[in-house]
C-alpha cells in the first residue's frame, strides 16, 4: 500500500513540473483511429541568418578576353615596346553590397610586360557591368608558335567592400 501511494505522489509531481518549466500539457489529442493523433501547437520560434557577403560572375561561362594586336602608342607606350596587345571585355556582377572590383594578370605563359585594369571599379548593389582590359607590351613572340590560339595568361578579379 505504502509503494502504490508513493508511486501515485511521484507522478503528480512529475505531472506538475512541465508546467512550472513553461511547457503545455495535453489533456488528449483527438484521434481518428486508435493509432492516430493530430499535432498539437507547441510554440513558434525565429530563424535567424546571419547575411553572407555575395558576388555572382553572371557571364562566367562566356567569358575570356581575346588579345589584338594595337599600335603601342594606344596603350601609352612607345616604339621600343614592340609588339604591344589589348583586349577587353565586359563583365557583368550582381552583388547584394557596394563594393570595389580590382584585377591581376597571373600566370602568364608568354613573356612581356603585362597589365590589366577594371572601368568602373566601384559597382553598387545589386551589380551592374564593368570593363575589364588586359593589355600586353614587349611580348616575347619567338617563344610562342605561330598560328595557334595559345593561352598566355589568367587574370584574376578580386573584390573588396566599400
Amino acid at each position: 500500500m505504502k509503494r502504490s501511494l508513493l508511486f501515485a505522489v511521484v507522478v503528480v509531481a512529475l505531472l506538475g513540473l512541465p508546467a512550472l518549466a513553461g511547457e503545455q500539457k495535453y489533456e488528449g489529442w483527438v484521434t481518428h483511429t486508435v493509432i492516430t493523433y493530430d499535432p498539437q501547437f507547441v510554440d513558434d520560434f525565429p530563424v535567424k541568418l546571419v547575411i553572407p557577403w555575395y558576388i555572382k560572375i553572371v557571364n562566367q561561362k562566356d567569358w575570356e578576353i581575346v588579345l589584338e594586336q594595337v599600335d603601342c602608342a594606344n596603350l601609352g607606350r612607345g616604339p621600343g615596346d614592340w609588339p604591344c596587345f589589348k583586349g577587353c571585355k565586359d563583365l557583368i556582377v550582381e552583388t547584394n553590397f557596394n563594393c570595389t572590383l580590382l584585377c591581376g594578370v597571373n600566370k602568364t605563359y608568354l613573356a612581356g610586360n603585362w597589365g590589366c585594369s577594371i572601368s568602373p571599379e566601384d559597382i553598387d548593389k545589386p551589380g551592374g557591368t564593368t570593363t575589364v582590359c588586359v593589355k600586353l607590351s614587349k611580348a616575347d613572340l619567338l617563344s610562342a608558335q605561330p598560328g595557334q590560339n595559345m593561352h598566355v595568361a589568367d587574370i584574376d578579379i578580386y573584390v573588396k567592400p566599400r
